[in-house]
């Protein structure tokens, strides 16, 4: 469910969530995804008030799942006691199956400044299918991408905030981690317009929303408005692609583990966690 997401303001952003949600209860999803940061959007802090607001919002997005028996995903803030972390939670029929931590951070947005990064990927087996979550800037890491094609990783939900200007690569990866990894993958984008943390200068949000099958197939996409983006997803299809290309068979994992072996050196010299970042 696609819509404009409101900084600061949980209460407009759980209104528009639930709308949402009920649209696709009338048709009969059972799967339901939201945008990244849904209640709250990013903000330079969160104050008390934001944070138990929440915190509540979460709760009522779990009381919607178990009315409805449908799974609902979205990301929101998560509070620690050093700041906050960029979580997705997956309820299914009101039980929390799981919640991952954002593990790639949007530094372009200075979004390392003001959350905490996760460390670890998430999937579960929910009623919908063995469930993988990733959160917008994550899909640039085809890394972790792959780790849920090993697993077995059957849908993809992406939560996001991707602004109109890289749409096109939004369109693009979003395919690609499609095929590349056998998998159904459903990204939901915010619309609407929002200021930069990093420069203060407004970035548009285009929606485009989409569903897309193992193949490629585009089942489904949304516009610039505020909408639910329905398909019906078949998770044989995923079996298919398997059978049809037995990528996991013919991969070469001796071949891989030589190849990162010796470029370990390069990725940690360039990478945060190498201390190879611009400081910013």
């Amino acid at each position: 469910m696609q819509f404009d997401v409101h900084a600061g303001d949980v209460a407009i952003n759980l209104a528009a969530a639930k709308a949402g949600i009920a649209a696709a209860a009338a048709a009969t999803a059972r799967l339901v995804v939201l945008p990244e940061m849904w209640s709250t959007s990013f903000l330079p802090g969160f104050p008390p008030a934001v944070l138990a607001a929440a915190a509540a919002a979460e709760i009522e997005i779990a009381n919607l799942s178990a009315e409805h028996g449908m799974v609902i995903v979205g990301s929101s803030v998560e509070p620690t006691p050093a700041g906050a972390f960029n979580t997705a939670r997956v309820f299914d029929c009101g039980r929390l199956l799981g919640a991952y931590r954002k593990i790639h951070l949007f530094s372009p947005n200075s979004e390392h400044r003001y959350l905490e990064a996760g460390e670890r990927p998430l999937l579960v087996d929910a009623s919908v299918g063995r469930l993988g979550v990733a959160i917008c800037y994550d899909l640039r890491f085809p890394d972790l991408m792959r780790w849920f094609f090993h697993k077995r990783c059957e849908v993809m939900v992406v939560p996001a905030q991707w602004p109109e200007a890289r749409a096109q690569h939004w369109r693009t990866l979003l395919r690609a981690r499609a095929i590349e990894n056998q998998m159904f993958t459903i990204g939901c984008n915010r619309t609407g317009l929002e200021n930069s943390l990093k420069t203060d200068e407004p970035m548009s949000f285009p929606g485009d929303s989409r569903i897309v099958d193992p193949m490629g197939e585009i089942l489904g996409e949304g516009r610039g408005s505020d909408e639910p983006v329905v398909a019906t997803i078949e998770l044989r299809r995923v079996r298919t692609m398997h059978r049809i290309l037995p990528v996991a068979r013919d991969q070469r994992p001796t071949v891989y583990r030589q190849l990162w072996d010796s470029a370990w050196a390069d990725m940690m010299r360039e990478s945060r966690d190498g201390d190879g970042g611009d400081g910013t």
